[in-house]
């Protein structure tokens, strides 16, 4: 029974020992180098490894050289069984006004891989709450989305693309 503790305990140390030494900072680098090939730019961030989490202060966010949005944090969370990533104080560009409010307070992205196939978010901003569902394996994206009252009274042309339920919620499928 002891063996049997011991094992578990120097298991649980070696596990998060790995998670703690393992090079996050490259590994965003990395992830970074792979997202502009898809033509995503994250620039002028500030890069700091915070032991079992990363964090990215005040990046810029370019898509197709258009610059789309900045990020005042995200905090990176690996610990290979459950993935997460935070995201504070996200400023769309002036581009965006006439869709959809630019201000997000926070966004948080969850991947287990308990679940392997499946993504999911949860957003907070000036639009209201958005709930995100991604599908793998059937190559699909849910939103559901329960508008601000700005929302609600601003952009009624984004919301036709949402389908409304009994609750008044919003709801948008899409497969890729």
């Amino acid at each position: 029974m002891v063996k049997l503790l011991k094992f578990f305990a120097y298991m649980l140390f070696f596990v998060l020992a790995l998670i703690y030494f393992l090079p996050k900072a490259a590994l965003y680098f990395y992830a970074e180098q792979e997202l502009q090939k898809k033509r995503l730019i994250l620039s002028k961030e500030e890069v700091v490894d915070s032991g079992f989490s990363l964090k990215v202060k005040h990046a810029e966010v370019t898509f197709d050289s258009i610059e789309s949005a900045s990020v005042e944090e995200i905090d990176v969370k690996v610990f290979l069984l459950y993935n997460a990533l935070h995201i504070q104080n996200i400023e769309l560009s002036s581009m965006a006004a006439s869709f959809v409010p630019l201000h997000i307070e926070s966004a948080d992205i969850k991947y287990t891989i308990f679940n392997p196939l499946k993504i999911s978010g949860d957003a907070l901003g000036a639009f209201g709450e958005v709930n995100a569902d991604v599908n793998l394996l059937e190559r699909s994206v849910t939103l559901l989305l329960k508008p601000s009252a700005l929302m609600l009274q601003k952009y009624q042309s984004t919301l036709q693309t949402f389908q409304r339920d009994q609750n008044g919620e919003y709801r948008y499928v899409k497969t890729f």
